[in-house]
């Protein structure tokens, strides 16, 4: 699309953050200016693209900014936010900023760093849908490639194909449903109730003690919003302003009993949030509403969350599910506070939230128009942050839009397996990889609620397989380090478990390292045999064989899947990335100096 000269120069500038420009006033001497920074640019509709970037640094004077798209000025602005409303369907378009100054000697930075994105082909979706699907049965290897034998396939022929299974599960028009879905979230998106959001989700104010936020146990720079930990770490951490691996509160065994899910993505969910489903639309989608947006009514475990949400909360409020959910951990006490001696969990939160400092009144009156500071406010500033966590775009999502060099001969092979022979496509269909229900088979189980935690038979929700790649240690309890080691699991399930439990895996994984024996085991404690007792009780009541059961995966079918698994991380997940830098605010102690400004176990800043 670009001439080569057009792609260095834009390459080129995106790594140079300070240049120098000569002025009129003296032209031996040049001045710094820095140009625009973290801009990003996301996709709001077939023609319209929505522009944010932060304003120079150190730099006084700013009179406004040039806006470009493929190398042509578009547009200006004063403000840091542009909206593209001339943007072509279906058509990569490539976006820069730069800032000029007010004076009598002008002067224009260099451009900002680039971003590229791909606009919707039309807007003739309604973006109701996430892509989700349930089917039954999965494609046959040989119907589709003349051959059972994966690598029977020639290169030369794994496109076609893919192409052909490509079809048969939809996945294009799947593709579709999901963009227009976050297309139409994102034309939703409010930057004054973001960056409330962005704060309250970092403030250690919400917690008891003063001692933890969200992001304690999701941080945008691990994971997608984990915390890479196997069982969190909410109050009472030894280091409170440490995230991740070296997080403890000084016990053996964690008071959490659960591995916290990425925030990547959440809002895509539309039947249920956390791994039991204890939030959820009262009225589960039939299978064939899977992944559509509902009016159901809201079921939470409190009586008064779930009339406030179905009272005060418009059915048809995008965040709503998000907001039910945002209720809860304020309320857990080994996550961030106890309600205990309150007339309620809800009396609780509203405490907290009147607990906030006058410093907080000018980013609600920002947000919402007056001062005013209630939980229910909070929760929906928080959810509108978490919802813009959307990162979908990754190499299979280009490979099924026709960009066949974006895989790999091994991630193409693990493609083909995946939706054949090895089953995976049963339980992770459609292009979200779930259809937000629970299903087997079942895990190890370690910690506080390794005995009888869940759901029926301890199946939890399947989670989305987006971004699988980044969201390392797996699993409800985040007992599979990686996911080699969670396909060997599907591989076969008894002898994962007797594994697992036989050689004490609980010592290898990275939280538990450090431990002994002894300890491992004290972590582990009942639940080996409980989970053993309820695997046999499962295979019983099956009726089938182990040998019915147990899939054989050879270590080059399991190498094909991760390869495949790890082509849907969108790059713009990754830590570092100027998406992923938006979400973290700066480290300024933040509105009343109770922010949780992460560092690392090497005390670097995240």
């Amino acid at each position: 699309m670009f001439g080569n000269s057009y792609w260095h120069l834009l390459r080129h500038v995106a790594l140079v953050p300070i240049i120098m420009i000569s002025t009129f006033a003296s032209a031996s001497t040049p001045i710094e200016v820095s140009a625009p920074e973290q801009l990003v640019a996301k996709v709001r509709s077939a023609t319209e693209v929505g522009l944010s970037w932060q304003a120079p640094t150190g730099v006084e004077g700013i009179a406004g900014y040039r806006i470009f798209r493929d190398g042509k000025r578009i547009g200006r602005t004063k403000v840091t936010f542009y909206i593209d409303t001339t943007a072509v369907p279906n058509s990569e378009h490539v976006y820069h900023v730069t800032a000029f100054t007010r004076g009598k000697n002008k002067l224009s930075s260099q451009a900002s760093n680039i971003d590229i994105v791909k606009t919707l082909s039309s807007d003739d979706n309604d973006g109701m849908r996430n892509g989700s699907i349930i089917r039954v049965g999965i494609a046959r290897l040989v119907d589709h490639c003349g051959t059972n034998d994966l690598n029977a396939i020639a290169d030369s022929e794994l496109d076609v194909c893919m192409d052909k299974l490509i079809d048969h599960y939809t996945l294009r028009q799947g593709l579709d449903d999901m963009q227009a879905y976050v297309a139409r979230y994102r034309r939703q998106e409010d930057p004054q109730l973001i960056e409330l959001g962005k704060r309250l989700f970092f403030s250690k104010a919400l917690s008891q003690n003063y001692d933890t936020s969200c992001a304690s146990c999701h941080h945008p720079a691990q994971g997608c919003g984990s915390d890479g930990l196997s069982l969190s770490i909410g109050v009472n951490a030894e280091n409170a302003g440490l995230m991740g691996l070296g997080r403890s509160d000084g016990t053996v065994v964690p008071s959490v009993g659960r591995n916290s899910p990425q925030i990547c993505n959440s809002a895509l969910w539309v039947d249920s949030m956390f791994w039991d489903q204890r939030v959820r639309l009262r009225e589960a989608s039939r299978d064939s509403e899977v992944g559509t947006v509902s009016t159901a009514d809201i079921q939470t475990p409190e009586l008064e969350v779930t009339r406030l949400m179905n009272e005060e909360v418009a059915n048809t409020d995008p965040l709503r599910l998000l907001m039910a959910q945002a209720h809860f951990p304020i309320t857990a006490p080994a996550e961030m506070g106890d309600p205990a001696g309150f007339e309620s969990p809800q009396a609780y939160r509203e405490f907290i939230a009147q607990r906030l400092s006058e410093q907080w009144k000018p980013y609600f009156k920002a947000a919402f128009g007056d001062e005013q500071v209630n939980f229910l406010r909070i929760a929906r500033a928080m959810s509108a942050y978490q919802a813009s966590f959307l990162f979908i775009d990754n190499p299979f999502f280009n490979y099924i839009e026709g960009q066949h060099d974006k895989l790999s001969e091994e991630e193409k092979r693990g493609a083909l397996f995946f939706y054949t022979g090895a089953g995976c496509a049963n339980c992770h269909d459609g292009v979200m990889f779930t259809p937000e229900r629970t299903r087997g088979p079942l895990y190890p189980q370690i910690g506080a609620h390794g005995v009888a935690d869940g759901n029926f038979k301890n199946q939890f929700r399947m989670p989305s397989l987006l971004n699988v790649g980044i969201t390392a240690p797996y699993g409800d309890k985040g007992v599979f380090a990686t996911l080699e080691r969670v396909i060997e699991h599907y591989s076969d399930v008894t002898g994962s478990l007797e594994r697992f439990y036989g050689e004490n895996e609980t010592c290898g994984l990275p939280q538990f390292q450090h431990l002994n024996t002894e300890q491992c085991e004290h972590i582990v404690g009942d639940a080996g045999d409980y989970v053993l007792a309820l695997n046999a009780q499962n295979r019983a009541a099956s009726g089938r064989s182990d040998d019915a059961i147990i899939r054989g995966f050879t270590p080059q079918q399991v190498s094909y899947l991760a390869a495949f698994l790890r082509a849907l991380t969108d790059p713009k997940a990754l830590a570092g990335s100027h998406e992923i830098n938006v979400l973290i605010p700066s480290r300024d102690g933040g509105p009343d100096g109770h922010q949780f400004d992460a560092v690392n176990k090497e005390g670097n800043a995240l």
